[in-house]
């Protein structure tokens, strides 16, 4: 997806046992997530059995100073590549029982900011609550340099 979860709405989605019509049926998620609070690192998402959980991951290329990209990976990333947001996305693969794909890829959408969050920009996606930031210790907030 070409735009960042809401931490609260993912959480309230994937951490709450039992999980909610076709996501109850999910056993193993994996993948990198762009979460709204994180613009400029990735986040790794993992469900398994009934453990949710997402960590820090390293920094988007995008929040990347150009000359610390290592030579070649504008070749390698450029078919991903987002004018305005660069590399961030959202890559999950699932795995389940009996899944339902439409059914899991629209309750995972029903995640992600909507139209009037995505206007308000990246500054004040900062400002949104987080309840994975306290587990992964990332304080308050997240600074980009």
């Amino acid at each position: 997806a070409r735009r960042p979860f809401h931490p609260e709405r993912l959480q309230a989605a994937l951490g709450r046992r039992p999980r909610v019509g076709a996501l109850d049926r999910v056993l193993r998620l994996k993948g990198v997530a762009w979460l709204a609070t994180r613009h400029g690192t990735q986040a790794h998402a993992d469900i398994a059995g009934t453990q949710f959980t997402v960590a820090p991951g390293p920094p988007w290329w995008a929040a990347t100073a150009v000359e610390e990209r290592p030579a070649g990976l504008k070749e390698e990333i450029d078919a991903l590549w987002h004018e305005e947001y660069g590399d961030r996305q959202i890559e999950l693969v699932c795995i389940g029982r009996e899944l339902d794909q439409a059914a899991v890829e629209e309750a995972l959408e029903a995640c992600l900011l909507t139209d009037e969050e995505m206007a308000g920009g990246a500054a004040r996606w900062l400002a949104l609550a987080d309840p994975f930031r306290e587990a992964d210790g990332q304080g308050a907030h997240e600074h980009n340099h």
